[in-house]
């Protein structure tokens, strides 16, 4: 079968890899369609892969066509989408259900075979039944909706809350849309590229500030929070970027008893100010980290929540879709994702038919 094969530092390869084997328990998927994550970037640009040759995605979908032994929830024909987290369902994390600080996990796409390829074996309990009128493009977004449901769902009721999304890549962008969806007020996008921007607003965003050159403390970004927030600030800042500017002001822009959810990953260090660092004090943030997106019972309410509303129509993502290609495109697909300021999500089909 045909794959995209990451052989190393920007050698990506179309090969034939042999057909996996469905191990008691896991489930072959023929996958239809795989979206490219900025994680896979590193992976394959710059040597951050768990092994190479390896092959990557993790965020897919497409039809079951066969089973292993002991699979009692899916047969050949079922569509679904991929749920990459593999937990060991044995440490105390998982017992207690946070399945997401599992300290022996194995994930698709990074510690074993990824969506990339035309067919992938997947644990069954990694997998989420899709209805017949979701495209596999589509359902290939289910992962990404999670990640921020998972960490808005930490923070609790958003209604009427006045919301900063700092970054509007795939995930602040899905941030943006969730905190729209679960009552937040005002929904205030913030990033340094104005097309990306312009997107945001298109999806919902109430206002939207470009903050480069803006600098950060007052007169800058907080200034610019607090002249569209009648002078408070706001009462929810999600950083996205996981840039080390906008994780210092994610805690500079909150009104009093704000807080602050963390879902970027930072790639640098991330200096405070002391001035920055007393806001989180004086104003007594509350501050939550969100790693991944799962619960209990695994994979969690986030996925249910997530399939409803993409099947619905209730969260629709297709605008931040921007580029698709075919899996023999796979290397140009990674370089747009790379270098294009006008790239979101980047998807890979596996074969023409879908």
């Amino acid at each position: 079968m045909k794959a995209a094969v990451i052989h190393g530092p920007g050698d990506i390869r179309i090969e034939n890899i042999p057909y996996p084997k469905a191990e008691p328990g896991d489930v072959i998927v023929r996958i239809g369609a795989c979206g490219i994550c900025g994680s896979d970037l590193p992976r394959a640009f710059d040597g951050k892969a768990h092994f190479y040759p390896t092959v990557v995605g993790h965020e897919a979908a497409g039809e079951v066509v066969e089973i292993g032994a002991a699979v009692t929830r899916f047969s050949p024909g079922d569509r679904v989408a991929v749920a990459p987290l593999v937990p060991c369902m044995g440490c105390e994390a998982c017992q207690l259900g946070r399945y997401s600080l599992c300290g022996q996990y194995s994930f698709v796409g990074s510690r074993r075979q990824g969506c990339m390829a035309e067919y992938v074996a997947v644990p069954e309990r990694s997998l989420v039944p899709i209805p017949k009128d979701l495209s596999y493009e589509q359902a290939a977004m289910l992962e990404p909706a999670t990640v921020p449901l998972y960490g808005l769902l930490k923070v609790g009721s958003l209604a009427g809350l006045r919301v900063v999304v700092l970054g509007v890549g795939t995930i602040g962008l899905l941030a943006m849309m969730w905190t729209k969806f679960l009552g937040a007020s005002q929904v205030i996008a913030v990033d340094i590229n104005d097309w990306k921007l312009d997107r945001a607003r298109e999806l919902g965003a109430d206002e939207v500030i470009n903050s480069k050159g803006l600098g950060n403390g007052d007169g800058g970004l907080v200034e610019a929070v607090r002249s569209v927030t009648s002078g408070a600030g706001c009462d929810l800042a999600v950083e996205t970027a996981g840039h080390p500017i906008t994780q210092v002001q994610a805690v500079e822009i909150c009104a009093n008893g704000g807080r602050v959810l963390y879902v970027g990953t930072a790639h640098e260090p991330v200096h405070f100010a002391p001035k920055a660092f007393e806001a989180i004090v004086r104003k007594e943030l509350v501050i939550y980290g969100s790693w991944m997106s799962y619960s209990a019972p695994f994979p969690g309410r986030e996925w249910q929540i997530a399939a409803k509303a993409l099947s619905n129509g209730a969260l629709d993502p297709s605008a931040m879709i921007t580029h698709r290609f075919e899996l023999a495109e796979a290397r140009e697909a990674f370089e747009t994702l790379r270098s294009s300021d006008r790239a979101i999500k980047v998807m890979l089909f596996m074969d023409d038919n879908y």
